[in-house]
């Protein structure tokens, strides 16, 4: 009996571990690929329940994604029975709930790190091979030639900033640690392969025009940079290729790059005068902000604090970012989809509560990546690009809102999913004893 059932323990990893590889190459380049790959992880879970549910009860993560679960559920029967659900609340709620796609792609990972660095490099093979099937040679020529061309590689461009923000970090932090270990021909040509991409990334990083990516990559590369090199993992001609792309970037597209900069120049100048407002007049003074990228999203940050302190600890509900928009009855705003702010969001539409739900999940799977290095399991280089990519995450998400999108849920069941693999004890072979 136990000669039977190891053998079906072993064909159902070796079965998650293909679904894992086939949704990373499809995260980007093709997304229904990647919709199949997450359902046959689903099957793959749902073979093992009970290896699925004691895996999960062992995670630090576990109790807050309880916990978050059961207020999630609970606002949601206390709004049916008092005022009623809407569909846009059942649809935000059905987009949340897909997040916990992300304890699948856990249980796939089981711990290995070379089946997640595998995921990654798949994940990152995808995101070029979007930018191949998306790029059109004259209208890459007129975004690096004029500057004002904003290039998503068919995503939207602050969505793309992100991605490519988090692949360039993968390609520095994770490349030169896994060719050191290789023979010196296949080594170099990773290497040349590597810069390749790296170069690519660089240049759709570039011609997105995303400050929001700019500003997070900018805060989290050096700190990652000088860890990898202090560590030995980043090798001089790796830093000198970083540099030479940065270089030539700001060379051939300096201009652009101060004109993107300098965009929103009379919001900035606005600003420096509501110094002088008292802070119950600032609310007021942010409606006269000038209708560019910024002043507009101020003025959508002053009307969701208002509406947050209505209700500060459990929100309005799961559409009620939504509604600000439409109550605010602005033309200039009705154009805007969303607060362009993921934490303004969650406050407003589940509260506080909600919102440290969020960071509870978070911490839960930070604490299984410290277990898992306490343990000697998880690479260092490996741990370094989850914490880097953490950061230019939550750096991005002060300036928009994709939680209910299938690009921006892919990552984060993607990303998300690997920490909470990397966190689970690896499960060994039996004893034959």
């Amino acid at each position: 009996m136990l000669s039977h059932k190891r053998p079906s323990l072993r064909g159902v990893d070796r079965f998650a571990a293909s679904a894992l590889f086939l949704f990373a190459l499809g995260v980007f380049a093709a997304p229904a690929l990647a919709n199949v790959g997450l359902g046959l992880l689903v099957l793959g879970a749902a073979a093992r329940p009970r290896h699925t549910l004691l895996a999960l009860t062992r995670h630090p993560a576990w109790p807050a994604l309880l916990a978050l679960t059961v207020f999630l559920a609970a606002q949601a029967a206390v709004l049916a029975l008092s005022s009623g659900l809407s569909e846009a609340d059942i649809a935000v709620l059905a987009d949340l709930a897909k997040l916990i796609l992300l304890v699948p792609v856990g249980l796939a990972v089981a711990g290995k790190s070379s089946r997640a660095g595998r995921a990654l490099a798949l994940a990152g093979l995808s995101l070029l091979l979007c930018m191949a099937l998306h790029a059109r040679p004259s209208e890459l020529w007129q975004a690096l030639s004029e500057g004002h061309t904003r290039l998503g590689f068919g995503l939207p461009a602050i969505a793309f900033g992100l991605y490519a923000a988090t692949a360039l970090l993968g390609v520095l932090l994770l490349v030169p640690n896994y060719a050191a270990r290789l023979p010196s021909l296949p080594r170099r040509a990773l290497l040349v392969a590597a810069g390749a991409a790296l170069a690519l990334i660089g240049i759709g990083l570039l011609t997105c025009r995303s400050r929001g990516a700019w500003l997070a990559l900018a805060l989290a590369l050096p700190p990652c940079a000088v860890w990898a090199w202090r560590r030995g993992g980043l090798p001089r001609p790796a830093l000198a290729g970083l540099g030479a792309v940065l270089v030539a970037g700001l060379v051939m597209n300096g201009e652009a790059l101060a004109r993107r900069l300098a965009d929103d120049g009379a919001t900035y100048r606005a600003l420096v005068g509501l110094c002088d407002v008292p802070a119950a007049g600032t609310p007021a003074r942010l409606a006269t902000l000038p209708a560019d990228s910024v002043g507009l999203r101020l003025r959508l940050s002053g009307l969701a604090l208002e509406r947050w302190r209505e209700r500060p600890w459990f929100g309005h509900g799961p559409d009620a970012g939504r509604q600000i928009i439409v109550q605010a009855d602005d033309p200039e705003l009705a154009a805007m989809a969303h607060l362009h702010n993921t934490y303004l969001e969650l406050l407003v539409r589940f509260g506080v509560v909600g919102l440290a739900g969020f960071g509870a999940v978070l911490a839960g799977l930070g604490a299984g990546l410290h277990r898992a290095a306490r343990a000697g399991t998880l690479p260092p280089q490996l741990g370094m690009f989850l914490t880097g990519t953490l950061a230019i995450t939550l750096v991005w998400s002060a300036f928009d809102f994709r939680l209910l999108t299938q690009d921006f849920r892919f990552h984060v069941v993607l990303l998300a999913g690997i920490a909470l693999g990397l966190g689970l004890p690896r499960r060994e072979a039996p004893c034959a004893s």
